[in-house]
């Protein structure tokens, strides 16, 4: 037993002494790892993007709503319009939720900061109304969050960002507008 223990260590040391395989060993080593850098920078700068196109999805059906082509009782409307601007967002119109009531200035200095999202564990969401006003001039808030997949878990472990309790990533913008007398 100690003859096979000892042919066996001078084998490992004979191939220790060898210089063969040496940038192999780095490669196995540190690929993985700049890869999985890679893939994580990837995954936040989609996340970023999908942050980026929800804002200006939410400035567009402001603007709609402002005008007046979304009617009173156009909820699923207003939806379909933040859908139908924004990109990267898949399934759009089952993971979106959207917040629109009227408020004070002194509501908003109060307002919670996290905005309610869809649990896609459950089935059930939240019922948000959506009335663009009463006759008068308003101040009207708008907050909107879609939830989505990460591409590979690691990113909000590096990064942070926003996510829910099944670790899914959440991109939430608020807006405010005046809702001018129709």
């Amino acid at each position: 037993m100690t003859r096979a223990l000892r042919h066996i260590w001078r084998r490992a040391a004979r191939a220790a002494a060898r210089e063969d395989g040496n940038t192999t060993i780095e490669f196995v080593i540190l690929f993985p790892l700049i890869f999985a850098i890679f893939l994580t920078s990837v995954d936040f700068s989609l996340m970023m993007l999908r942050q980026v196109f929800l804002e200006r999805a939410v400035d567009i059906a402001v603007r709609d709503v402002r005008l007046g082509r979304i009617p009173a009782n156009g909820f699923d409307t207003l939806r379909q319009r933040v859908c139908e601007n924004t990109a990267l967002t898949p399934d759009c119109m089952a993971t979106i939720t959207i917040e629109l009531r009227p408020m004070t200035a002194a509501e908003f200095a109060s307002l919670d900061p996290t905005a309610t999202c869809i649990n896609r564990a459950e089935e059930i969401t939240p019922v948000l109304d959506f009335n663009p006003g009463t006759g008068q001039q308003e101040l009207m808030m708008m907050r909107v969050c879609t939830v989505s997949n990460p591409i590979i878990f690691a990113t909000g472990l590096i990064f942070g960002g926003p996510r829910n309790a099944n670790d899914d990533r959440t991109a939430s913008t608020i807006t405010v507008f005046a809702n001018e007398p129709t």
